[in-house]
């Protein structure tokens, strides 16, 4: 009865207490304060608050803010490949580039076609993705790709079909994969294909392996009703590179085109411009707009008019090369080439309302023989390459974060003033305060079942991947302040491990408040050394990834949930300057290199990422 009765009170001063803003040393907000925030009217879910709240800075100092709401008839997709692992008598070993072209062994074994050389006919990686030479099967991976995907605010994942090879295993994958993350209410990327050879005949195939039931109708990209599909059609003539002659007949079927809304495939070398055209590359500058369906190609690099070799290395292929001002610059992982293009779709922007971005993670090119040496058509090296998907080697996650900012700035509006956060008093140490949190403000959902074990072989079955630091999964994250506290609540998909007296990774909370750099931004960490009497460290960086005591914190663990309060003061913050950015963390195994926030434990936001709170 004592339970239920302080239950029933704790709920009543929940609801008397929300509300409330400003100050509150007395409860009052002065007229000037209010005037400075407003209340947020929007009525977003937790998951459409947490991606407008998604923020972060990148290795260079380059910001992806808040946003406030999203743009009518917007829509960003990107070119993604499902071939990785999936051609094994073209894949017998693991060769790449960037590391060939190192040494000057390396260099002579990539351009040799006799006996010591990399062979011909094989599958070369233009370097090393962050997550491994992997496998498309790999369920691991797949998780974190749409869950980063999705943080992008990305609408579409366009599929390469355009060699007439299906990859069957890894698109089911991927299907079941995006599907599952629907369900559980995430607005994740939809699916299409874009065929060009044997146009008609893929298209037909990819119907009857998957379209034929109803499975996947949800995470089809069907904008205008019916599933988006690239292929093409008798009225080609020359669109595609496979229309150039007259041969060509192999054209999307009748039925196809009664149960698909078809776009063009449309070469960046095609003889004929379809409005209605649906590019994957522009060989031009500024990019063709495709004005009929309001479409425009946006592409990391691209080959030149002139060869199709990657490898031939001309300066305006390069990622660093700027179509602006004409300027091949060095830093090439800055990413001038990919701004150069946004910047035409920014200047654009009345007539462009879909963009394809290509590509994410193509990784991969043939071994051929060239006047000069080795030749690789669509990859190279990390200079010469284009995809987003973090890199193991020196372009880390720029491009991954350049595409974040980019997508939000087409996509969404800014926020022009900060949101009048809602104040709240919650006694951590009592379990049935629990209860308050169903009236918290700020809510931010996290992906449950990507936090899983790796036990995957490599693209060329030559090694296998393992990860082991899956532990707490979190779901749920709700943050509210008073005049004394920061308060959090995070939720986990199973009960929270218990704290082994040692690990400095448990649980972790990392807190940016922009008063200083720090480690990647974050200036304090929560829960390095927490004690068994229910106190726990606040931390403040000194310099990097070194910390020192900066005060206590209190904390509890109910069951799947441990919540926090935080002084404020601890923080430099006041009740009326409390603005955070902050990522919710376990058992990160390199808890000093910010790319592991992408690969090991737990990380919510995943990587670089952030929530942001009372801005």
């Amino acid at each position: 009865m004592k339970k239920i009765l302080s239950f029933i009170i704790a709920a009543c001063l929940a609801l008397l207490t929300f509300g409330c803003s400003g100050p509150s040393t007395g409860g009052k907000t002065s007229e000037s304060e209010k005037d400075d925030k407003k209340e947020d009217t929007r009525g977003l879910d937790p998951f459409e608050f947490s991606l407008m709240n998604l923020c972060g800075t990148d290795g260079e100092g380059r910001r992806a803010e808040p946003v406030y709401g999203r743009r009518e008839g917007k829509s960003v997709g990107i070119f993604y490949s499902v071939w990785l692992g999936q051609h094994g008598s073209m894949q017998h070993d693991i060769y790449d580039i960037e590391a060939l072209l190192s040494t000057d062994e390396g260099t002579a074994r990539l351009n040799s076609f006799e006996e010591g050389g990399t062979p011909a006919g094989e599958f070369h990686f233009c370097g090393e993705p962050l997550y491994g030479y992997y496998d498309m099967n790999d369920p691991w991976v797949i998780n974190r790709h749409v869950e980063l995907l999705t943080a992008c605010g990305l609408d579409y994942l366009c599929l390469d079909a355009t060699n007439a090879v299906l990859y069957q295993a890894p698109t089911k994958l991927l299907l079941d994969t995006l599907l599952y993350y629907n369900k559980q209410g995430f607005s994740v990327p939809k699916v299409m294909f874009y065929t060009n050879s044997e146009s008609g005949t893929t298209a037909t195939r990819i119907y009857n392996d998957f379209y034929q039931t109803d499975k996947y109708s949800a995470v089809w990209w069907a904008p205008n009703g019916k599933p988006m599909i690239v292929g093409i059609t008798e009225n080609s003539k020359g669109a595609s590179d496979q229309t150039f002659g007259s041969g060509y007949k192999d054209f999307i079927t009748a039925e196809c085109k009664n149960f698909f809304d078809v776009r063009e495939s449309q070469w960046p070398n095609g003889r004929l411009d379809f409005d209605n055209g649906f590019p994957w590359m522009s060989w031009q500058y500024p990019q063709k707009i495709h004005y009929g369906a309001g479409t425009v190609s946006v592409s990391v690099a691209q080959h030149s008019p002139a060869t199709i070799n990657f490898s031939d290395k001309h300066a305006f292929s390069s990622r660093g090369y700027d179509h602006e001002t004409e300027i091949l610059h060095e830093d090439y992982w800055l990413g001038q080439n990919f701004q150069s293009e946004w910047n035409t779709v920014f200047k654009e922007d009345e007539y462009i309302s879909n963009v394809l971005v290509t590509s994410w993670n193509e990784w991969m090119a043939i071994k051929y023989s060239g006047a000069s040496g080795a030749r690789f058509v669509d990859v190279y090296n990390e200079e010469y390459s284009r995809d987003c998907e973090m890199s193991a080697g020196k372009n880390g996650d720029n491009f991954y974060m350049q595409l974040l900012s980019n997508v939000r700035k087409f996509k969404f509006t800014g926020k022009e003033t900060a949101f009048d956060f809602p104040q709240m008093s919650i006694d951590v140490t009592d379990e049935n305060s629990l209860a308050r949190w169903n009236y918290v403000y700020a809510r931010y959902k996290d992906f449950s079942g990507e936090v899983t074990r790796r036990d995957h072989r490599n693209a060329s079955a030559t090694a296998v991947y393992t990860d082991e630091s899956n532990r707490n999964d979190v779901t749920d994250i709700k943050v509210v302040h008073n005049a004394q506290n920061l308060y959090f609540y995070v939720k986990t998909k199973e009960d929270i491990t218990v704290y082994n007296g040692t690990d400095e990774n448990w649980m972790n909370i990392l807190i940016s408040t922009g008063k200083n750099k720090g480690f990647e931004g974050y200036d304090f960490v929560i829960n390095r050394h927490p004690k068994a009497e229910g106190k726990t460290s606040v931390e403040r960086s000194s310099g990097g990834y070194n910390w020192q005591a900066a005060g206590e914190a209190d904390y509890r663990v109910y069951g799947n949930v441990i919540v926090y309060a935080v002084p404020l003061s601890s923080l430099g913050l006041t009740a009326e300057n409390c603005a955070i950015e902050f990522k919710v963390t376990d058992n990160i195994t390199k808890p000093y290199d910010i790319l592991d926030y992408y690969v090991s434990g737990e990380s919510a936001p995943i990587g670089r990422l952030s929530f942001s709170y009372g801005r």
